[in-house]
This record gives C-alpha cells, sequence and structure tokens, in this order.
C-alpha cells in the first residue's frame, strides 16, 4: 500500500542504510521495523546492523543521541 509519511532525518538515514546494507526496499525496512516496534518481537541485534564503515553499534538504551544532545552534554561539562 502507498502512503506518506513525515519521518526525522535521524531514522530516515538509519532506515535507508539497513535498506542499503540489506539490499531491500526502503518502504519493506519501515514495514519491519515498526511491525517489530508494535509486537515487541524481532529487535534487531548489534551484531547484525554492522554499517558501511564496518562500525557495530551499541545497543540501545533508550534515547537517541542527537547533536542537540551531546551540544547539551558538553555545555554541562564546559567543554
Amino acid at each position: 500500500m502507498r502512503t506518506t509519511i513525515d519521518l526525522e532525518y535521524d531514522t530516515l538515514v538509519a532506515a535507508k542504510e539497513i535498506a542499503r546494507s540489506e539490499n531491500t526496499s526502503l518502504g519493506k525496512v519501515i514495514s519491519r521495523l515498526v511491525r517489530q516496534a508494535l509486537t515487541g518481537h524481532g529487535a534487531p541485534q548489534a551484531a547484525d546492523a554492522a554499517t558501511a564503515t564496518g562500525f557495530v553499534p551499541f545497543e540501545p538504551r533508550g534515547v537517541v543521541v542527537s547533536n542537540e544532545l551531546i551540544d547539551r552534554l558538553r555545555d554541562a561539562d564546559g567543554v
């Protein structure tokens, strides 16, 4: 089914990277991720999610690290 949604930039980039690494469509990746989030099943493991640079992301910790968060942490540390 075709629809239009607004995604935040970081989630779009992440989903595109997954689609590229799996050689599949962005729509299929988004559908799978939404389905996993709604059912609570099949959370991707870090070992399965290596990016193009070969870096394996850390396990999710419940917060998205944005540039705004990094700037706030730097300000709090006086950096």
